[in-house]
């Protein structure tokens, strides 16, 4: 069965770097465009750039079939071929407007994009390229701030407090099910008030790790990756 997690991180997979803010210039814009259909696997693209100029041929060509190569299989299985050649014909001035901007993009803008935050639906969303694909790292609801150690320590400390020992208590006798609901409790404090201290988080010389001590010969081992801050070790 799928958990929220797995639901938030598809979602934001599949819909982060689809929209640019609305109101964004053109050239930006395109610039966006482009890096989806790439991080997509436009056919025979095999990088932001090689895509572009692919469809600036495309456009130049005024060739239809062309550009609906490029698209991803998503986006291929989810628009016909024929819809396309009539959205493309349609499109002309948009079209025009695009191979304009093309032909005069400037050279800060050439380079991939490879994060940013997107305004969606009243919300900013900050995202990155994650191997192969871009995943919003933070602000979508639901998904947990794991931008800084400690952000990621308060989001774990939340998902003990909500957590239901329900189903583990009927394994357990009665004294050793309370003493680990106390025990976690008195953790999740310990963390707590720790987070207040200036300077509790220790960090390894290169910042690839972060540590929190919170009782002798306990500690809470953070990692950071490409998704943000994990936990990788608790004592």
């Amino acid at each position: 069965m799928r958990s929220i997690r797995d639901d938030s991180e598809r979602r934001a997979r599949l819909s982060a770097p689809s929209r640019c803010p609305r109101r964004a210039p053109a050239r930006r814009l395109l610039a966006c465009v482009l890096l989806v259909a790439a991080c997509r696997g436009g056919a025979g693209a095999r990088s932001p750039e090689a895509l572009r100029e692919a469809y600036a041929r495309a456009l130049a060509a005024d060739d239809p079939a062309a550009a609906y190569a490029l698209l991803g299989p998503d986006l291929r299985a989810a628009t016909s071929k024929e819809a396309f050649t009539a959205r493309w014909k349609a499109q002309a001035a948009e079209r025009a407007a695009a191979k304009a901007a093309l032909d005069t993009l400037p050279p800060a803008l050439q380079a991939p994009v490879r994060g940013g935050e997107t305004l969606h639906e009243g919300a900013v969303l900050s995202w990155a390229q994650v191997g192969d694909d871009y995943q919003v790292v933070s602000g979508l609801p639901g998904l947990p701030d794991l931008s800084t150690p400690a952000g990621a320590i308060r989001a774990f400390v939340a998902a003990v407090r909500r957590a239901d020992l329900g189903a583990l208590s009927a394994l357990l006798a009665d004294d050793l099910s309370s003493r680990l609901r106390d025990d976690w409790n008195r953790r999740a404090d310990l963390l707590e008030q720790l987070l207040k201290q200036p300077g509790s988080i220790e960090y390894t010389p290169g910042m690839e790790r972060a540590i929190l001590r919170y009782e002798p010969g306990r500690a809470l081992t953070l990692e950071q990756t490409p998704q943000g801050w994990r936990i990788v070790a608790l004592q």
